[in-house]
Order: C-alpha cells, then structure tokens, then sequence
C-alpha cells in the first residue's frame, strides 16, 4: 500500500467507495484523499471546492480471469490488440479521458495469444454457448464504471467491455452479450468468478495478483496515476 511505504507518519482511513471518501473530506472528517487521477479529476471538475493538489507515480489496468482459462484470455488479448490497432481505443479513451495522453505498455511476450482459439474450450466456450459474457465490476468508481440515471453501468471499462464483446462476436460469427455484473470491491479481489466470467474494473497489474490469477493486455496505463485531492482554502 503505498501510504504504508511513502508516508508512515500518516493515519489511512479505508472507505467501502470513492463517494463515501470524497463525502469525508467535504465534511472535514479527512484531510486528503489519495486516488487514481482520472476519477479524482472527475470530481475535481464537478466541484468549486475540491482541487488535486499533486499526482505521482504510473501503473498498468488489465482485465483477470480465472486460472487455466488460457482461451478466455488469448480471446481477450486479441480483441484488445484489434480495438488498439483499429484507433478504436483512441476513440473511446478521448470519450472518457479527453485530451490527457495515451500511453499503453507493450507487455506481450511469446505466450501473448495472436489469434483466436480455434475450438475454444472452458469459460470461452461456455461463454460464446450463452451468447452471453460477464464482467464483474464494481461499479463506483468513475469515469472508469457508474450507473448513469438508468441504472446502466457506464465509463471507460463498460466501452471497452462492449468493444471485447463486439470483436469476440465477430469472429466466432454470432451473437454476444455483454454484461456489467456489479461486485464488492473486496469480492473481486477474492477471484472467485462465480456468476462472472472476467474482471474488468480499473484493476492494477501486480506481480501479486499474476500470482493468482491471468490478466490480460493493459488497458489502460496513467503517465501519472496515483494523486492527491484536498478541498480549497477558504
């Protein structure tokens, strides 16, 4: 945790959504909270009182499936290549992001899946049976993932979900759904994929979490990730 490691003097106070921490600096129960840049620029930008005072730091996204579930990830590897070579990423990364600058990270090794698996096997095959594939996501977390005014799920990981449906479908020549199924925070970090098939919710790429399960691609990557956002001095 890096207050732990980069500010052991400090005192952490660990809130169940960004809302909630937010909620606590207005009031003045905090004095800063510590967040990805992108949503604390959300919240910067929806507030005469809040400013980020500073941003540091850089980290890679990706979406996690299960352990063995190679086919699943070599089909979501692919998709995100096609939508990244396509521009199509662009496009949905200047939906969300605006103007800031896109940098992805070339992670890919020999194992990096280029092509779809022909006789698709495990949740991939289950998947493309239902026609239906489901992310878990927890859904409080803008811009990446919110509900808008109909109790849809909406943001950067959403687009980029319905863009890995869109190529996935095409391929294999059939209909796909994409679902946005909503999980604790803490649930996702369980890895359970119990009623989900991947996790697509703003997760951090960590050595940690490779040990327990497979991550795809980055998604994203933050020039600057890790910032610091305070109410203006009256």
């Amino acid at each position: 945790m890096y207050i732990a490691d980069e500010l052991p003097n400090a005192v952490a106070s660990g809130f169940d959504t960004i809302d909630l921490a937010i909620n606590a600096l207005n009031i003045g129960d905090v004095d800063f909270v510590l967040g990805d840049l992108p949503t604390l620029k959300y919240y910067e930008a929806d507030s005469d009182v809040l400013y980020v005072a500073g941003s540091f730091g850089a980290e890679d996204f990706g979406i996690g499936v299960a352990p063995g579930e190679q086919d699943l990830l070599a089909a979501i590897d692919v998709a995100l290549t096609e939508i990244i070579d396509s521009g199509q990423y662009d496009v949905i990364f200047a939906d969300t992001f605006g103007d800031e600058i896109v940098v992805l990270t070339d992670d890919t090794t020999s194992d990096t899946a280029t092509t779809y698996p022909a006789s698709p096997t495990g949740t991939l095959a289950s998947v493309l049976n239902s026609e239906e594939l489901v992310f878990g996501t927890d859904p409080y977390f803008p811009p990446f993932e919110s509900y808008n005014d109909d109790d849809v799920v909406v943001g950067f990981d959403a687009d980029i979900a319905e863009a890995i449906g869109a190529r996935i479908a095409t391929f294999y020549d059939q209909d796909l759904d994409v679902v946005m199924h909503e999980k604790t925070w803490d649930t996702l970090l369980a890895f359970p994929y119990d009623d989900y098939d991947a996790t697509l919710s703003a997760m951090t790429k960590t050595a940690q979490r490779l040990s327990l399960i497979h991550i795809s691609a980055p998604t994203r990557r933050y020039a600057i990730s890790y910032a610091v956002i305070c109410l203006k001095k009256k």
